[in-house]
């Protein structure tokens, strides 16, 4: 059976999911329109792991309607605390007992909870990008949101050399995906941005010029509609 991973034109936000013959994972399920009738075909009938990056909504959106019906866990939970809402939210789903070991960075879990209860109250609720946690799946490499300041702490691990596909950074602002974090990917072929350039305005000039400059070429959703590949 054929598997894919599919990014979703989701408008400004991401949801990624990787389809497996009993398996859907799913690495952040946000944006402003969610794809439930195509999601749902490729895996309403298989166990939904889902992995979030950090707080934002357009990062955790649609498990706000996520159907019961499904088989679905959490794989990963973002780190420090939110509103009331959404950590209401998050709360009514189980947390995922057995999974494959991704790699994986968690930023302040690597240090210790002090360290992240610290950072959480000087950065407020509302920041969670520079909690945002950093996953490889396959040769995928999904940084969230992660800021320029949080990408020197993690590009320099092994496992991001062999990165073949970006997912930018907070959709492409020029805020993430620093000439530094690119030079550490010397296998990399193509980046993705999930967003909305005409209201947001990402991918910003200054990325897609970085990106230029290392002959990488940019997908945009808000393009091609949702992206497909094939593994």
């Amino acid at each position: 059976m054929f598997s894919y991973v599919v990014i979703w034109n989701v408008g400004q936000g991401q949801w990624i999911t990787s389809v497996e013959n009993c398996t859907c994972r799913h690495f952040d399920v946000g944006g402003e329109k969610f794809p439930w009738k195509k999601v749902g075909k490729l895996c309403r009938d298989k166990d939904n792991l889902i992995y979030l990056s950090h707080w934002d909504w357009d990062h955790i959106g649609a498990l706000s309607r996520w159907p019961k019906s499904w088989q679905s866990c959490l794989a990963l939970r973002p780190q420090g605390v939110s509103s009331a809402k959404k950590m209401k939210m998050l709360a009514e789903f189980k947390d995922c007992k057995t999974d494959i070991n991704l790699p994986m960075w968690r930023g302040l879990k690597e240090n210790n909870a002090l360290n992240l209860r610290n950072t959480q109250k000087n950065l407020g609720k509302s920041d969670s990008n520079a909690l945002s946690q950093v996953l490889r799946f396959g040769e995928f490499l999904f940084p969230g949101d992660s800021p320029i300041a949080s990408e020197k702490s993690w590009m320099e691990l092994p496992w991001i050399a062999g990165v073949r596909v970006l997912i930018l950074g907070h959709h492409g602002s020029r805020t993430s995906t620093s000439e530094e974090l690119l030079q550490r990917m010397p296998r990399l072929l193509m980046a993705v941005s999930s967003a909305r350039y005409e209201r947001y305005k990402h991918p910003h000039p200054e990325v897609l010029y970085r990106l230029r400059q290392h002959r990488i070429p940019t997908l945009k959703t808000e393009d091609w509609g949702n992206i497909w590949f094939e593994k």
